[in-house]
């Protein structure tokens, strides 16, 4: 069972919304500012890339494509950067997803937002060091930061750190005895430790203070698991994900239980629901495909895989999978190989897989003599 884990990272996890005709602010303009006419079209596509992210019909590509010119025409453009960034992280294209934040910075140096996003990139690559040095200029500003402070409690624990991430927490609960997600950290510290009770009295003390707290109830519901307690896992992860729908992480949790349980539709629900909370949450999509496959709905499984190599045009289980999908359940034998030959020369096989979808493109070939055409042999 894949369960993903919620830090308590405070990283922006919303878009930005849509942009007016002309920007806001108080920076005046300079020699490099892009013309007026430049900056109007870049806010129009920067507008039209919002409005691919919108509902189940969502272009993630598109949308890149429309922030990519968006920041061509206007370099200062901040949010189109930022939105960049943000979509090639939940692609797993991290090379560009660092750059477009790089970016980002260069338009608004020290941009909270910015670095706490490259930050949380760079933990999801277990980068912990380079996670560590963009948020310890914050602390050093302002000792008393005590998001940044939490955040790297988080950092030193997956780091192995327990003693250093112990200190940060307790370094906020010593000068701030309210601060939940320090109480948080301090409990999942314990939980990973195998400490369940002294766990469970932090997590309790933390939502004595903050009942609804999506993260804390996530964590608990993480520690819940750790004892085997699945049921009671699945209720907290699920009461989570209620409070919070743009925590993704509760709702993955409470969907791989019901994946695993084979209740193909409630976990295809939630699935749905993170991506319209999240557009382009490759987890999510790719969730959702398996999910609706097992539900017997073919097409829609096919637009999630699809919606997947929009983000990550060689994504290996996304092409495997609907290679699948294709020979298995569409009675598509020339797509399947097409998926077939995609994976094996995506240059991101697994031998084992790799030995499968060779053997699946001989099978085909045998079957449908003229579905696979040269070009899909590998």
């Amino acid at each position: 069972m894949n369960f993903r884990r919620c830090y308590a990272m405070a990283a922006l996890a919303l878009l930005v919304g849509s942009l007016g005709a002309c920007r806001s602010g108080s920076r005046s303009a300079t020699r490099d500012q892009a013309p007026i006419e430049s900056q109007a079209q870049a806010h129009s596509f920067f507008n039209q890339g919002i409005s691919l992210l919108k509902g189940k019909s969502a272009d993630y590509f598109k949308a890149v494509e429309f922030f990519e010119k968006a920041v061509k025409l206007d370099h200062n453009l901040y949010q189109a950067h930022f939105n960049l960034g943000l979509l090639f992280a939940r692609g797993n294209d991290f090379d560009r997803s660092e750059a477009a934040y790089l970016e980002a910075l260069k338009v608004r140096p020290n941009d909270r937002a910015t670095g706490f996003n490259l930050a949380a990139l760079h933990m999801k690559q277990k980068k912990f060091n380079q996670a560590i040095e963009i948020l310890n200029p914050f602390v050093e500003k302002n000792p008393n930061d005590f998001e940044a402070r939490n955040n790297l409690s988080v950092l030193f624990r997956m780091k192995g750190d327990f003693g250093k991430a112990l200190e940060q927490a307790r370094y906020v609960l010593d000068r701030n005895p309210k601060q939940v997600l320090a109480y948080n950290n301090l409990a999942t510290i314990f939980s990973e430790q195998g400490e369940h009770q002294m766990a469970q009295h932090l997590f309790d003390r933390a939502l004595a203070l903050d009942p609804d707290n999506s993260e804390v109830l996530n964590n608990m519901a993480l520690a819940k698991r750790r004892e085997g307690k699945i049921q009671e896992s699945l209720e907290l992860f699920l009461r989570s994900f209620r409070k919070n729908r743009n925590l993704s992480e509760a709702g993955l949790n409470a969907a791989s239980i019901y994946l695993d349980c084979s209740d193909f539709q409630r976990a295809a629900k939630i699935y749905d629901q993170i991506v319209e909370h999240n557009p382009g949450t490759l987890a999510a999509l790719l969730g959702h495909a398996v999910a609706a496959r097992g539900a017997g709905e073919f097409k829609k499984s096919e637009a999630s895989y699809k919606q997947i190599l929009g983000l990550d045009h060689t994504h290996p289980e996304a092409m495997f999978n609907l290679g699948l999908l294709y020979m298995n359940h569409m009675d598509k034998p020339k797509w399947a190989c097409q998926a077939f030959g995609r994976y094996l020369k995506s240059g991101r096989t697994e031998e084992n897989v790799a030995e499968r979808a060779r053997a699946f493109l001989d099978d085909i070939r045998l079957s449908h003599p003229k579905a696979c055409t040269q070009g899909d042999k590998s």
